[in-house]
């Protein structure tokens, strides 16, 4: 029997060969695990907290500052060095949430274009793409919570071509504050030209 014949014929070392081609695929989908779930374990942990800081932020005795401090407290010991930023919008009632003001938009391009008609509901004498005050608003105001999170993944998949090294996750609650007054303010009726 030639050499040649007796390497084709021997399997020692078969397994670490290939045990080197599947360990880098394995990692790889083991990173990939790792990473994705600590992403969805996240987004769970940050809509919870959100929801809870809406709830607390809309009674007549709540605190934004506290409620702002317990959802970066809940999401920092998932995301550790997270980047957390927060807005609130307050609104008249739920029909104006996320809503601007009726433009006649004869352009067609989604602005306040010269000439154009629009109805100022909220008084400032300037057309508004959304009705929305900021801040936690009044009593009975319908207020959307909105939490932007901006993180470096502890698990960050190597090798890949797309660019992970940041990651970002937001969570919005909208809820009504307590009626402990009566409401103030509401939308008017009246008609400007840009």
């Amino acid at each position: 029997m030639t050499v040649r014949q007796q390497l084709a014929r021997d399997s020692q070392g078969v397994t670490t060969i290939e045990f080197a081609m599947v360990m880098p695929v394995f990692l790889l989908a083991l990173v990939g695990c790792l990473d994705l779930g600590q992403m969805v374990y996240a987004i769970g942990v940050l809509d919870g907290a959100v929801e809870k800081a809406a709830r607390d932020s809309t009674l007549e005795t709540g605190n934004t500052a506290n409620a702002d401090a317990a959802v970066t407290s809940a999401v920092e010991k998932i995301l550790p060095g997270a980047r957390i930023s927060s807005t609130r919008k307050s609104y008249f009632d739920f029909a104006h949430v996320s809503r601007g003001e009726p433009l006649n938009d004869t352009n067609g391009d989604g602005l306040c274009s010269t000439g154009e008609g629009y109805t100022d509901e909220n008084g400032n004498g300037s057309w508004d793409d959304d009705l929305g005050r900021t801040g936690n608003g009044g009593a009975n105001d319908v207020i959307v919570y909105t939490v932007n999170v901006r993180y470096d993944p502890v698990f960050a998949i190597p090798f890949v071509p797309i660019d992970w090294r940041e990651r970002e996750i937001s969570s919005t609650a909208v809820k009504r504050n307590q009626p402990y007054a009566l409401q103030e303010g509401g939308y008017g009726s009246t008609a400007r030209v840009c």
